[in-house]
């Protein structure tokens, strides 16, 4: 998903992945409810061969606050995918993980489960 927050212009994103996944979210609200009325136990029986036919659903309403509420929710999802590939590419580029991974191709790490071969 294409969605960026930058903190003095508020959300700036690609307009058709942000809104499709704030639709995406109000959509799988509704199938939670549905799961919690049939019951996990019986899904199946609901879904597969069912005489009644599939499931329908109502076109669910989109409140201001809800889809402000998962707007915020997305953009903390993303910071946090951002501050994990930050600190991945800290942890790589860092000086010891070079001399880490080098001792490994040499076979010379003394790793918790690493005991060279006398």
């Amino acid at each position: 998903m294409s969605l960026h927050y930058n903190k003095t212009n508020g959300m700036q994103f690609m307009i058709a992945d942000f809104f499709g996944a704030l639709k995406a979210r109000v959509y799988d609200d509704e199938v939670r409810k549905w799961i919690f009325v049939v019951g996990v136990d019986f899904i199946g029986k609901k879904l597969v061969n069912s005489k009644e036919g599939p499931p329908n659903f109502d076109q669910p309403k989109m409140t201001l606050s809800k889809l402000l509420e998962y707007g915020n929710m997305l953009v903390q999802e993303q910071e946090n995918v951002e501050r994990v590939q930050l600190a991945d590419k800290y942890l790589k580029e860092a000086a010891l993980g070079d001399a880490n991974q080098d001792s490994i191709n040499r076979g010379t790490f003394y790793g918790l489960f690493f005991y060279p071969e006398p």
